[in-house]
C-alpha cells in the first residue's frame, strides 16, 4: 500500500514517520502525476493560503477535485477539504467535506494549546490533540459523521465517504489512530 503526502511544505514529515511505523509506504506528492497509484492521500498541516497558491501552480487543482480515494486533512488540509471557509482570502477549496471551517480560530501561533479529544467510534477513547492556529469547524452538514470532539462537545473531527477531517495535528502528540482509520478504509 502507498500513502500520498502532499509534501510542499507543512509537517508531512511527521506523517511520513507515522506511516513508515504503520508499515505503509510512502509518496511526496508535489505534482499531478504523483498522485497516479496511490492508495490514499494525506493533506497535512501547514499555511492554508499558501497551500492553495502551490497546489494552483503546481497544477495540481483539478488532479485534488477528481481524486477519488481515501484523503486524511488536518488542520490546513481540512482547510482545503472544507465546502466553506469563514474568514478566509477567496482561494482553493475542494469541496469534499460538506463543513464550514474558520481559519485561525482559535488566535495567533502563541496562543496553540494541546487539549484532550474524545474520539468516538471504535469504542470511545482520549488521545492528545495539537492545535496550532487551528480551524474551527462552524457547521457540520448532511452526510457528515461526527468523529471526535474536545470536551465539551466541539467537533474537531469528521468524516464524509472516504474524506476525514481533522481540525489538530495527531502526528505531532504520535498518534496513529485516524491514519489507522485511513489505511483501512484504503483496504
Amino acid at each position: 500500500m502507498i500513502v500520498g503526502i502532499l509534501g510542499m511544505q507543512g509537517d508531512y514529515e511527521e506523517h511520513s514517520e507515522i506511516l513508515k511505523t504503520l508499515g505503509v509506504d510512502v509518496r511526496l506528492v508535489k505534482l499531478p502525476d504523483d498522485l497516479e497509484g496511490i492508495d490514499a492521500l494525506i493533506l497535512p498541516g501547514g499555511e492554508s493560503t499558501h497551500f492553495a497558491r502551490i497546489i494552483k501552480d503546481y497544477g495540481l487543482e483539478e488532479a485534488l477535485r477528481d481524486f477519488s480515494r481515501p484523503i486524511l486533512g488536518t488542520c490546513a488540509g481540512l482547510i482545503l477539504l472544507a465546502r466553506e471557509v469563514l474568514d478566509a482570502p477567496p482561494g482553493l477549496t475542494l469541496g469534499k467535506l460538506n463543513v464550514t471551517v474558520r481559519r485561525n480560530a482559535y488566535g495567533r501561533q502563541k496562543d496553540s494549546f494541546e487539549a484532550p479529544v474524545k474520539v468516538l467510534v471504535e469504542g470511545e477513547k482520549t488521545m492528545v490533540g495539537v492545535f496550532i492556529r487551528a480551524p474551527r469547524i462552524e457547521n457540520v452538514g448532511e452526510g457528515v459523521e461526527i468523529l471526535a470532539t474536545l470536551e465539551d462537545g466541539e467537533v474537531v473531527g469528521v468524516r464524509q465517504g472516504n474524506v476525514l477531517g481533522l481540525t489538530f495535528h495527531p502526528e505531532l502528540a504520535g498518534e496513529s489512530f485516524f491514519h489507522r482509520m485511513l489505511i483501512e478504509s484504503a483496504r
